[in-house]
Parts: C-alpha cells; sequence; structure tokens
C-alpha cells in the first residue's frame, strides 16, 4: 500500500527536476510530459551565471538560520519553565500557544508590516528573522515540553538535591533528552522559513536583501518564455531543505512520537 502512495507523491518531485532539465532548444517531453526527452544542464549554467542566485542563497541562510537558533533557544528555556518551574497561569498560556498556532500567515500580514515600519525594522533582514522566529515559538514550545514532560520528576528532584540550579538542569540534562523534538523543530521551522514567499514579498524591498523564494518572481518577466530555468530555480530552493531532512531525519519518527503523546 505504501509504495504506490510513494510513487503518486513523488511524481511532483520528479516532475520539477525533469523539467529542469528541459532545454530552450527542444522543449519536448516524454513519459506523460514528466521528462525532456533531450536532458541538459543549461538551464542551472543560465541562472548561475545571469543572476545572483548565490547572494540571494545567503540572504535565505542569513534570514533562516538565526530564525531556527532563535526558536530552538527561546522555545526550549519556556518550554522547561512550563514543564518543571511553576508558572502562574500555565494554562492560560498553553491555550494561547494553541490558538497562536492555528492562526493563518496571511491574517498577520499587514500587522507585521506595520509593527516592522514603527520598529525602523522594515526592508531589513533583522525584522523577517523576529518575526519567523514569533511565529515559530508556539510549535516549538508545545513540542519540547511535551518532550521534556517524558523526563522523570524524579530526575529533576534528584539535580535539585545534588545543588544543580535550575538553569543547569535545563541545559545539562533536560536539553540533550530532547534532541529528537528539537529535530522536530528544526525541520518545521526551517520548513516554515525557507519556503516562505509572504512575508519577504511584504516586508522587503531591497532586491539586495531578497532571499532565494523571490527569484523566481524577481525574474518572471525573463523566465516565462523560459520554463526551465524556471523549474530550475524551484529545484535550487528545495535542496536545502532535503539536505536538513536527511541529516536529521533519524530523530524525526521519536520527536514526532513524543510531540503525539
Amino acid at each position: 500500500m505504501l509504495t504506490p502512495l510513494a510513487v503518486l507523491w513523488s511524481l511532483p518531485l520528479v516532475m520539477v527536476i525533469g523539467l529542469s532539465l528541459l532545454p530552450t532548444s527542444n522543449p519536448q517531453t516524454t513519459a506523460f510530459g514528466l521528462l525532456p526527452a533531450e536532458p541538459s544542464l543549461r538551464n542551472y549554467v543560465t541562472i548561475w551565471e545571469d543572476n545572483p542566485i548565490l547572494q540571494h542563497l545567503v540572504n535565505s541562510l542569513l534570514i533562516t538560520v538565526p530564525s531556527v537558533a532563535l526558536v530552538v533557544l527561546l522555545g526550549s528555556m519556556a518550554a522547561f519553565a512550563l514543564a518543571r518551574l511553576r508558572v502562574p497561569l500555565k494554562a492560560v498560556i498553553f491555550g494561547v500557544l494553541i490558538l497562536a498556532l492555528i492562526l493563518p500567515m496571511s491574517s498577520i500580514v499587514v500587522a507585521v508590516f506595520k509593527i516592522l515600519q514603527a520598529l525602523g525594522l522594515y526592508d531589513s533582514r533583522l525584522g523577517l528573522v523576529l518575526v519567523y522566529a514569533a511565529l515559530g515559538l508556539p510549535f516549538a514550545v508545545i513540542v519540547i515540553r511535551t518532550s521534556f514532560l517524558a523526563v522523570p520528576q524524579e530526575i529533576y528532584e534528584a539535580a535539585r538535591i545534588d545543588g544543580a540550579g535550575r538553569f543547569q538542569i535545563y541545559w545539562r540534562i533536560y536539553l540533550p533528552m530532547a534532541r529528537p523534538a528539537i529535530a522536530v523543530v528544526v525541520i518545521w521551522h526551517t520548513m516554515m522559513t525557507w519556503n516562505d514567499f509572504l512575508l519577504p514579498l511584504v516586508s522587503l524591498g531591497d532586491n539586495d536583501l531578497k532571499p532565494l523564494t523571490l527569484v523566481p518572481l524577481a525574474y518572471r518577466g525573463t523566465f516565462l518564455s523560459q520554463p526551465g530555468a524556471l523549474f530550475a530555480i524551484l529545484v535550487l530552493i528545495s535542496l536545502p531543505i532535503v539536505a536538513v531532512f536527511v541529516l536529521l531525519q533519524r530523530h524525526l519518527v521519536n520527536g514526532l512520537s513524543g510531540a503525539i503523546k
């Protein structure tokens, strides 16, 4: 049963990769339009030579990596507090986090735009980093808190008796034990930040600051007649996400099972 589903889900990926190899000189396809008749890497060479792909790639990294780091650090601290410390109104805080998860991003775009303008962070990578970190915290807190709750309370009490401070317990005991949950947060938040199109579109006006996801839009007038080049850009956008998933996949199942519990 899983094999037909895997084949079905892989068809869009095969189609994107195949069309990225479609040469402009011979736009003929085979295999029901999934693969080019004469594959060529010319599209990749074209977009690399004619456009600042490397600059956009660096911009995406400078937005995604700090955002993920902030989410993991602040989210794990908040999760530890909600899991093991006496925090007033825990139930209310947790309910607010749940509500924040179901809030669609499109509903807050205007508010984000006005806030960034008021703070002088419009058209800056720092502004986007802070926005993505704020959006990613609810999911991170919920997932990592679930992992912390799975750690026996006796471990926390024994560490306190031995003289360990709360931050030491968090940093040296709880955080290492939550690696699977942290892997889930890293993968999810990397995907959300790296693949996002809407927030960079409304928050960045300077082409030199735009991430890789805006490249297809920026060059739509040039590449509409060259679909192979457009799909080549989409493949480049997807590669870092695939790499992150491959590196962290061994932690993913354990992290998701812990989150479901």
